[in-house]
């Protein structure tokens, strides 16, 4: 009898650590609002932090609005500040419609 509820236990122990090990290579999904455009690939294919900064671009653009630009896309590209590096265009109710690369490098 102590044979078998050892082994139990085991055996749930086992199960239970095995349930909370993951491969590490699952994407956690962006919670991203329905109105804006689906995250792009190039977005979904990068590090976390750079996840977050789109998913911030989209959720508070007045933000990035309000940082100019320091690597010079605004006259190569024609970025008026830091938004224009992440999200390409936008329409009503600041829906993004168009996610921009430049922000990736």
């Amino acid at each position: 009898m102590k044979r078998v509820a050892v082994l139990l236990l085991t055996g749930i122990l086992t199960v239970g650590v095995a349930s909370g090990c993951g491969s590490g290579n699952e994407k956690e999904a962006i919670k991203l609002d329905p109105k804006h455009a689906a995250m792009a690939d190039f977005v979904l294919d990068s590090s976390p932090i750079v996840q977050e900064t789109y998913l911030m671009a989209a959720e508070k653009p007045e933000v990035l609005a309000s940082v100019p630009c320091f690597c010079s896309c605004g006259e190569s590209a024609g970025h008026m500040s830091n938004l224009d590096c992440f999200v390409k265009g936008m329409g009503p109710d600041n829906a993004v419609t168009e996610w921009d690369p430049h922000g990736i490098s």
